[in-house]
């Protein structure tokens, strides 16, 4: 706390306190901000982030949208995108805007923290500060007045290099109401106006913690999304097996462009990082629970993550690279067969006893 402080406003409800302590933060590489921000929310909760967030891992798509920001992800749920990374906790968020301070800190009065969509390039501990636009994510607590009266707010960012503390108000509100100008330095997560853009999230946590029968519940419902998929001209989100295959039709479709391509990168960082969370929590379930089955679940997660990496950079640097047009296809057949191996392992999973050793 800076010296000569007088008021900090928390709300009630929250976890953290903002005189006594640091909030919480969560990250794992290769998560983006929309799973570290959410993680740490979790944590304030008393859950693990692995047990909540490394349950599903399914494929979703929607070819419409504006994919230019490092938290995008396709919305599916009317709870929110926190619901549908979290579809087995009662979990769910909403995006709101606001124009002014006053209006971040009722949000941060009524919800007690929220996550608030920011430019990099306004924030002055971002190795980014007044370089570069791109969008990104960060968690927002508490708010104070000084003995001078100005105004504060308590800033979480777990991302690296890291931050956590008290920030002069107009770093943060010019960072929430940039334009996020278009950037040649950052050509993924620049171009889309912020715009005041706040998520609000509510968690309501389980008792006890995770359960066999959560996790087979969980392989069952990624089973079944994966072969129930759709991908059709009149469906905004394509999903499951059709919807890989059609994505990655897409992707040879557009090969010869390299702008067509670019969005796969950003796009893409969203199913990477789920994979990799359900990775981790079968082989950390695995483990805890003696059923190592839940092994091959894990390499299969991974080879998804390795997948996804190749698809990603070849898409980020497409412009670059020589024979584009025969390493699109290959690398996308490489992502439609870890995702079908993974979900034979679901099946397979399901399919032994808890006793199988």
């Amino acid at each position: 706390m800076n010296a000569g402080s007088t008021t900090v406003a928390i709300s009630g409800a929250a976890r953290w306190n903002g005189v006594t302590g640091a909030y919480p933060q969560w990250y794992e590489d290769p998560l983006s901000c929309l799973q570290t921000t959410l993680g740490s929310i979790l944590i304030e909760h008393g859950l693990r982030p692995v047990d909540v967030l490394g349950l599903a891992c399914e494929f979703t798509f929607a070819p419409d949208d504006a994919m230019c920001e490092e938290f995008y992800r396709p919305a599916q749920s009317s709870r929110g995108v926190a619901a549908d990374l979290c579809p087995y906790h009662d979990v769910e968020s909403a995006w709101t805007t606001g124009s002014d301070a006053g209006d971040l800190v009722e949000l941060i009065e009524t919800h007690g923290r929220v996550i608030v969509a920011v430019d990099n390039y306004h924030l002055p501990f971002r190795p980014a500060f007044h370089d570069v636009h791109a969008a990104h994510l960060v968690v927002v607590p508490g708010w104070r007045r000084s003995a001078d009266g100005s105004l504060e707010f308590y800033v979480s960012d777990a991302q690296p290099p890291g931050f956590q503390g008290w920030l002069p108000a107009e770093h943060l509100i010019n960072s929430w109401l940039s334009g996020n100008p278009s950037d040649s330095q950052d050509v993924f997560f620049s171009s889309r106006e912020i715009g005041g853009r706040v998520l609000t999230v509510t968690v309501r946590p389980q008792p006890g913690g995770l359960t066999r029968g959560q996790v087979d519940q969980a392989l069952a419902g990624n089973l079944e999304r994966w072969n129930g998929g759709t991908a059709g001209p009149e469906d905004r989100v394509w999903t499951g097996h059709a919807g890989l295959r059609r994505f990655v039709e897409r992707l040879r479709e557009r090969c010869a462009d390299p702008a067509e391509l670019r969005s796969a990168y950003t796009f893409g960082w969203a199913m990477q990082a789920q994979a990799f969370l359900h990775g981790r929590l079968a082989q950390e379930f695995a483990r805890r629970s003696d059923r190592l089955r839940l092994l091959e679940v894990a390499a299969s997660a991974d080879r998804v993550v390795s997948a996804w990496s190749n698809v990603r950079l070849l898409s980020a640097h497409a412009a670059q690279t020589t024979g584009i047009t025969d390493l699109v296809p290959r690398r996308g057949a490489e992502l439609v067969h870890a995702y079908e191996q993974l979900a034979a392992d679901w099946r397979l999973a399901l399919s032994t006893e808890w006793t199988d050793r």
